[in-house]
């Protein structure tokens, strides 16, 4: 990586207007203003003076007087930033002669060339020590605010016949099971069970429908004011996902995208295991939610599984029952999650060789930070570094530690892997 006094302001200034006139940015106006602020910043040198707050108020508009720790909206848009430039420089201008890059937990940007990010593909820092993980508790009702509903079977199919958009080699090899267009990719995400809250008008259709207990009535709905008349009841349902998890569908399809890849999105509800076969196949949620997660990682070494001991889910391994444990604020708030991913490239089927990728977690947003984690080039330039710079393996376990506020994922990393 050159240093910042290796790169010129004015290549600087080349590198920001190529980023802000992108289709990347084209519809991010607050991140656009967000990478303006901060690169112009540096150029004047006043790189060291970017803090939380100063965005917050000269980019976010927030009053003198807010604070930080309330509002973390300066960080969520870092994140939603740093987001934004990887896939500008994986998919868009890959080969653009200097990269913008917004270190984690930083705000102010540093510079690569194009070279040196070749010739040097990721850091070989030891990996971090082990900490916590972030436990999903067992809902008896209502549904937590992160939850989208999966009205139906949604299907897509990728439209082919577009122009080939570049891609970063390392993304290229580790998904080469799932490139081309005839490599009729399966995603596959789990969809668990729920107790629901709602008007009680499901009765009038025959689906039963129980009592929603006194405090719902004054949660429903952000805590808005019912109508004294109104009746809630409780509907059990499997047609509920994550946030967290339908992120990452999306980061898993824009990859396949752009490597022009043939794929189909389904609940398990409506794919049982058997609609694996013969298929290309990446799975998202946690093993209880999933009869085909939890055959994968049945004799797997790393696992997603409930401790007694802890009362939370956790990873654990298997061989030796140590787990990781979530960890959280003083509040009693998660702020600490960490992804499992699975990869299983060694299916044998009609003479050829399937992929299959499990992107698991405990919460949904762990499953996210799995899969943007294996959809970053820099976060899988990392892992090849640490798996000795050689071809990624044809079955491997990488654990991913993630922060996240008010729900949403912050940051992602590395904690460790497993080679199969």
């Amino acid at each position: 990586m050159t240093t910042l006094d290796e790169v010129s302001a004015e290549e600087k200034r080349q590198a920001l207007e190529l980023a802000l006139n992108s289709r990347t940015f084209s519809r991010a106006g607050q991140l656009k203003a967000f990478l303006r602020f901060v690169v112009e910043a540096d150029i004047a040198g006043r790189g060291d003076e970017l803090t939380e707050h100063v965005i917050g108020v000269e980019v976010l508009g927030r009053p003198t007087g807010y604070s930080p720790a309330e509002d973390s909206s300066v960080r969520t848009r870092a994140y939603e930033l740093r987001q934004k430039l990887e896939k500008l420089y994986a998919f868009d201008i890959p080969v653009a002669p200097v990269h913008i890059v917004l270190p984690k937990g930083a705000y102010h940007p540093q510079f690569v060339r194009y070279a040196d990010t070749a010739a040097h593909p990721a850091s070989t820092a030891p990996p971090a020590p082990p900490s916590s993980f972030h436990g999903r508790p067992l809902w008896l009702y209502a549904v937590p605010a992160l939850l989208g509903i999966l009205a139906g079977v949604a299907v897509a199919w990728l439209a082919l016949g577009s122009p080939q958009i570049p891609i970063d080699p390392v993304l290229a090899e580790a998904w080469a099971p799932f490139a081309g267009p005839n490599a009729n990719v399966i995603l596959c995400a789990a969809t668990p069970l729920h107790l629901t809250v709602g008007p009680a008008t499901h009765a009038a259709a025959g689906t039963p429908t129980y009592p929603a207990p006194p405090e719902a009535y004054t949660a429903f709905r952000n805590n808005r004011p019912l109508d004294p008349a109104t009746k809630l009841g409780l509907l059990i349902t499997d047609n509920v996902l994550g946030v967290g998890t339908m992120n990452a569908v999306l980061a898993a399809s824009g990859t396949l995208r752009s490597l022009q890849s043939s794929f189909q999105v389904l609940p398990e509800r409506v794919a049982p295991i058997s609609s694996l076969r013969n298929r290309n196949a990446i799975l998202f949620g946690a093993p209880v939610d999933s009869e085909a997660i939890s055959r994968v990682l049945e004799n797997a070494p790393l696992t997603i599984a409930y401790s007694d001991e802890v009362r939370e889910f956790v990873v654990l391994e298997k061989k030796d029952g140590s787990k990781l444990v979530p960890k959280k604020d003083a509040a009693g708030e998660f702020i600490d999650v960490y992804g499992l991913i699975t990869v299983l490239n060694n299916r044998e089927a009609d003479a050829r060789r399937l992929g299959m990728v499990v992107f698991s977690g405990i919460t949904s947003t762990g499953t996210q930070g799995a899969a943007e984690f294996f959809s970053s080039p820099r976060s899988m330039r990392e892992l090849r570094a640490r798996m000795g710079n050689q071809p990624f393996p044809s079955s491997y376990q990488v654990v991913v530690r993630c922060t996240f506020s008010n729900k949403l994922l912050l940051a992602y990393e590395y904690h460790s892997h497993r080679v199969l």
